[in-house]
Order: structure tokens, then sequence, then C-alpha cells
């Protein structure tokens, strides 16, 4: 059966001490200071890390601190990393060019195996219509090329991918039907937003397109292993594109236990345990005219209704 993974936060902390949600892992993020927060995480649960901070990237021309890397994998006990699959202008000293992002990458990931001894998944990162990052980094046949010659697997992030297909201007299906889905050994789902600059991927809980879409890809990914919940372990306080502060809820327990119990039905229903995955309302798209109603978009249930 499918895995099933979670951001670490203190809601999630609670609810780990207080009931025995199901959950095989808790994803960490990769950075200097979490040995403390790692320590915790493994005494509830085995422990998925991922990033490796803000201040390391696959375009980059080194790894970063690679001693203190080396160290949470061992203390982690991980059976695989995963990072971004970034690459900005400014990691190149001359003009980028698709060849030339493609071979930093296929080195990167490279010095990442060989460093910790893993396999190692590249995500697909978001496309926004202001990003500094080139375009192509987004591209299908970008991330399939990577892939292939880094012989890397792919964390696909289902928020990063509509949130790119927005900006695109591109169908979500399409868009997310033209990426390597063989290649797939973890998914990653939170809940997008649209905003007065367009859709953002702000970690929120999943609506109920969010479900269907995700149950959808599931079908088409047969080398999938872990399904990972990115709600929970953010800041409330979030930015728009031009600086000003909003507040994002993103860190009730209620909501991330309603969403636990969800994916868990989800997967079992994968798994061919439960019923077939429901077919997409009449009137629901996915492309980027698609409003979601704010019932749907914030949708959060009960705990009692899950039996918990």
């Amino acid at each position: 059966m499918i895995q099933l993974a979670a951001n670490w936060s203190t809601a999630l902390e609670k609810l780990l001490r207080k009931i025995n949600p199901p959950l095989d892992y808790l994803k960490m993020p990769l950075e200097r200071e979490a040995r403390l927060s790692l320590n915790a995480a493994r005494a509830l649960r085995p422990v998925l890390l991922h990033g490796w901070g803000g201040f390391y990237r696959v375009g980059m021309l080194e790894i970063s601190q690679p001693g203190v890397l080396l160290d949470l994998v061992q203390t982690s006990s991980t059976p695989y990393i995963s990072v971004h699959l970034d690459v900005q202008t400014e990691d190149f000293e001359t003009p980028i060019t698709r060849e030339l992002a493609l071979e930093r990458v296929v080195k990167s990931v490279t010095a990442l195996k060989e460093l910790t001894r893993l396999e190692v998944l590249l995500e697909n990162v978001a496309h926004y219509a202001w990003s500094e990052r080139p375009s192509f980094v987004t591209d299908p046949a970008f991330i399939a090329d990577c892939l292939e010659n880094s012989q890397a697997g792919f964390l696909l992030d289902l928020a990063h991918a509509r949130v790119s297909a927005y900006h695109r201007d591109e169908e979500a299906r399409d868009y997310i039907n033209a990426l390597p889905l063989d290649k797939v050994k973890e998914i990653h789902v939170s809940g997008a937003r649209l905003e007065a600059d367009g859709l953002r991927d702000r970690h929120l809980p999943l609506s109920e397109l969010d479900y269907i879409l995700l149950e959808e890809v599931i079908a088409k990914t047969p080398n999938l292993k872990v399904l990972t919940l990115e709600y929970g372990g953010i800041s409330d306080m979030g930015k728009t594109n031009d600086g000003r502060e909003i507040r994002i809820p993103r860190n009730d327990p209620s909501a991330l236990l309603e969403q636990l119990g969800r994916l868990d039905t989800l997967r079992k229903r994968a798994s061919g345990v439960l019923r077939q995955a429901p077919t997409l309302p009449a009137g629901w798209h996915l492309d980027k005219r698609f409003n979601l109603p704010p019932s749907e978009e914030l949708s959060q249930g009960s705990i009692q209704a899950l039996g918990y």
C-alpha cells in the first residue's frame, strides 16, 4: 500500500502524542538547525528528509555544507532525500541555457548520491508569471531529461503543477499528463488559492478538487511509494507578490486530522480495498478559468466525523 507522510509541525506532534492517526512518515525540512526537531520526530515515526533548506538547490555549483547534510541524513535514517528541481540565473556566471542547466542538475544529483549513498528525488517547482527562474525549468520535457540523465526519481508536487499550468496558460490535466508520471516515487499535496495575482501554492487544506485530481493522478503513477500532505509546519503569515503580509490558516489540528483521514481512505481506495474513485462533478474544470467556491477552498470537516 502507498505510504502516507505529512509535514512535521507542532500541531502534528500534539496529535501523534494523543492519538494514532494513519501516518507512516514525518516529512522534515533539511535545514542546519533541524537536529532537535529531528530527534523529536524520530521518536514518533520514521522520517523523510526534504529540501536542504533555503540555501541549496541543484542549480548551484557545489553542495552547501556537505558535512551537516550527511550528519542529518545519518541521524534521520531517511530512505532517500528529495530536493527541488530549481535552477536560477544567479547560479551561473554565463547566460543560462537549457543545456547548461541540465548539465548542472546532473552533476548536482550525482554529487548528492555520492555523498549520501541514497536515492535522490527531484521535485517540480512552481512557475509564476513573475518568477526569476527560467521558464524552461517547468517544461515537462526538461523535467523528463533531468530525471533520465541524472537517474533520479520524480517527486510530483500537485499544487506546484497546478500553479505552473495556470501561469503557463495551460490546462492543468494536460500539463500534468505531459510530465514523466511513470517515474513518480512520491507525491506532495496541499491546497492552492486563487489570489489577485493568480493561483498561488499556499499550503492550505485540500479542496474537493484536489482529492479528485490526486486520485486520477495516482492511477497513472505505477511506481508511487509515498503520498505526503504538506499542510502544517509553515507560518500562518505570508506575503503577497507586492510584499504585503496576509494571514493564511494552515496549522489547524482538526483540518490536519481530517485530511489525514481522507488521504488514508484515498490510498486504500487506490489499492482496490474500497470503492472506485469518484467522477468529476458536472461543471467542474481544472483549468485557469475555474474558481473554487470558498466552501470548497477551505473545507475542514470535523474530528468526530472521522471516528477519532
